[in-house]
Order: C-alpha cells, then sequence, then structure tokens
C-alpha cells in the first residue's frame, strides 16, 4: 500500500536539501550542505512526527515557494540571526525578508515553550542523546552554533499563520494527552538510526 505520509515526507526534504544547495553562508559552504543522510534523519524525523494536516499544508506552501524561486531555507537560517548577531541582522537581511505577521509571533512563543520544556526533560531523562544535538536554549547560543530554541524561533517565522495555528493546536492536543513530541521526534530518530528504543540508543553512547 502507498505510504502517502512518507511520500509527502520525502519530496518535503528533497525540496528543502534542493533550496540548502544555494544557501549562502557568511563562513562558506556549510559540511551539512553535503550530508543528504544527516539532514534526511534529522529533518524527515521531525516531519513524520507532525499531523498529517500539518505536513498536507507545508509540502503545498514549499512546493509553491521553490515554483515562485522563494528559498525558505536562506530566510529560515536569516531569521536565527535576529538573535544571534542582530547588528548585520538588521543592516544586511531584514530589509530584504519577508515580514512575519504580528499575530504569528504568540504563536510560535507557545509552541516554543513547549518545545524547550518538553526537550529539558527529555534532556534529563536522556542526557547522552541530547548532548549530541544542539544546546537546547537560547542562552547557551554561540557564533556558528545555535541552540534549539533559536533554531525553532528562526524556521517559525517562516511559517505562514495558518500552519502556525496548526502547530499551536497540535502542542495543545499532545499537551491534554500527556505527550511529548521531543520524546515522539526522538522516537522516530533512534529508529531511523537502527535502534529499536531510544533506551537501547542511549545506552550504546
Amino acid at each position: 500500500m502507498k505510504n502517502i505520509k512518507a511520500d509527502r515526507v520525502e519530496n518535503v526534504l528533497k525540496i528543502e536539501f534542493e533550496m540548502m544547495q544555494s544557501t549562502q553562508n557568511i563562513g562558506g559552504r556549510a559540511s551539512c550542505q553535503d550530508d543528504w543522510e544527516t539532514f534526511y534523519i534529522m529533518r524527515g524525523s521531525q516531519y513524520a512526527s507532525w499531523r498529517d494536516d500539518m505536513l498536507e499544508f507545508w509540502e503545498d506552501f514549499v512546493t509553491k515557494c521553490r515554483n515562485e524561486g522563494r528559498n525558505m531555507v536562506t530566510e529560515k537560517y536569516a531569521k536565527m540571526m535576529r538573535f544571534t548577531d542582530p547588528g548585520y541582522y538588521t543592516q544586511h537581511l531584514e530589509p530584504y525578508l519577508p515580514n512575519t505577521p504580528q499575530e504569528s509571533f504568540p504563536l510560535i512563543d507557545e509552541v516554543v515553550t513547549a518545545m524547550v520544556k518538553w526537550e529539558l526533560e527529555f534532556a534529563e531523562k536522556y542526557p547522552k542523546i541530547s548532548g549530541t544535538g544542539r544546546p537546547i536554549t537560547s542562552d547557551q547560543d554561540k557564533y556558528g552554533f545555535t541552540s534549539l530554541e533559536t533554531y525553532a524561533r528562526g524556521e517559525l517565522e517562516t511559517y505562514p499563520v495558518e500552519l502556525l495555528e496548526m502547530y499551536a493546536d497540535y502542542v495543545r492536543q499532545l499537551q491534554a494527552e500527556g505527550k511529548s513530541l521531543a520524546m515522539i521526534n526522538q522516537g522516530i530518530m533512534v529508529k531511523m538510526y537502527g535502534y529499536e528504543t531510544i533506551e537501547e540508543a542511549e545506552a550504546s553512547l
């Protein structure tokens, strides 16, 4: 049987990786731009943890952006610099970027607050796995090494309001069910790396 969700994830990843190839970095080409396997696992596990309506909306949106010549990966990394290098962002990037609607920011705050809480809880339970990834909170940002919190804010600022509303609704749904998006995402990721469980992956490190 054809797996529609897996096909959507695959399509989104191919579009985003294509966009990443033309993204210019201040320090030159980044190693991640040549690492399809890691990109596939990191981004693929994220999208596989989304609700179907979110993924379908995002697939349609990034396809439209690609067809119009708009690079969402470039915009995402530029938006992150609002936090990591505000002076450079204001002078060299902000004038050329689409404005984030004001109604987006409360939704972004809600989603990021939940994400950070879930990631901190995950790190407390699985410190070795957590230690292989980005630092979690924005007070740990360093030049060239962006925290999960800052990365998420930059990415979410590129999302249309409609998708942010879906995302916030999904967060509320998970909270009501006592579930953690960090646990869901990591559970998918460790399987993509060949482990049966998060506990097995943690023990291997």
